[in-house]
């Protein structure tokens, strides 16, 4: 996808105003992203229908991207903005965390994909596989393998993901003992999950699609109300998600060719992946009906995006 040139740019430079605006361009999303995924964590806390299993999921894969906000948003702002030439130096370190969170974060949306499956189209068996002890168990498969195992691939291969200035990108280390293995790793991971999703998504739309209010018959309206949204809500970040990776891989060859070349690399890589950091919780608050009827309350008593974010139990 890439020029070989990003494989050929060391850590040795000097900062230009490129280097500033291309990390202003990272850390602006990630703040916001930041933000938005903590005022929506605290919605969930006071939410009653958000305190289902849906809500425990959901919570869980904020806090990965509130992490990944972090990770990616710190780098660029004491690597490149500021100039830290240690923190670049040692990106391999950031780079870990980033790689040990894919897997985690793609994990999440599969079970959150799940949850809305049961939810609608086999709601007899859904109490019974996301009981709140089973949904723990889950949530800590999906944490502590890939912070076990990563690390471990890593060091036994010589594996790593570090930055490389050419581009502002972050890119696999090809060493004689690792080779591609550690990129074929996370592609595969990241293909076959993202594949189970878009199968679980399609088969949750159909049914939203079909049987409509059909569903879940058995329960109040209100409670059918709320899990015909959350099942809207994870179909459109499927789309949503369908479509980053569209871009990912096809944008490159779309931008013009007067564009330079590490900004094509730069605009298709590194900010197309911290973009998407606004998304997971951008969904929520336009598609959540009961977030968004819970942030209206909040603004109706005057209580600002700040506040909210200042109030976290």
């Amino acid at each position: 996808m890439f020029a070989d040139a990003v494989y050929q740019s060391g850590d040795n430079y000097t900062r230009d105003s490129e280097d500033v605006q291309a990390a202003i361009f990272v850390i602006i999303p990630c703040v916001l992203g930041l933000i938005m995924a903590i005022i929506v964590i605290r919605g969930f806390y006071e939410i009653p229908a958000m305190k289902s299993s849906f809500g425990y999921l959901t919570r869980y894969q904020l806090y990965l991207r509130i992490v990944a906000c972090l990770n990616s948003g710190g780098f660029y702002l004491f690597g490149v903005l500021l100039d830290f030439k240690t923190v670049i130096k040692n990106s391999q370190i950031s780079g870990l965390i980033s790689t040990t969170l894919l897997p985690m974060i793609y994990s999440l949306y599969f079970l959150i994909s799940i949850n809305r499956f049961m939810a609608i189209v086999l709601p007899l068996y859904y109490n019974a596989i996301f009981q709140p002890k089973l949904r723990r168990i889950y949530v800590s498969v999906c944490y502590i393998f890939p912070i076990i195992y990563t690390p471990i691939f890593t060091w036994n291969y010589g594996c790593g993901y570090k930055f490389y200035h050419y581009g502002w990108v972050f890119s696999f280390i090809i060493s004689d003992t690792c080779g591609t293995k550690f990129e074929v790793l996370l592609r595969g991971v990241q293909n076959v999950i993202g594949a189970m999703l878009l199968l679980f998504d399609f088969g949750t739309l159909i049914s939203l699609m079909c049987f409509g209010k059909h569903v879940l018959r058995t329960k109040s309206a209100e409670v059918r109300k709320c899990e015909l949204n959350f099942g809207q809500q994870v179909v459109i970040q499927g789309i949503v998600s369908l479509i980053y990776s569209i871009f990912y891989s096809f944008a490159y060859q779309w931008i013009p060719g007067d564009v330079s070349e590490r900004w094509k690399i730069y605009w298709t890589s590194t900010f197309l992946a911290n973009f998407l950091h606004i998304f997971d919780s951008g969904v929520i608050f336009v598609f959540n009906s009961e977030f968004s009827k819970w942030l209206r309350e909040r603004n109706r008593n005057n209580v600002t995006p700040l506040g909210v974010v200042m109030t976290i139990p």
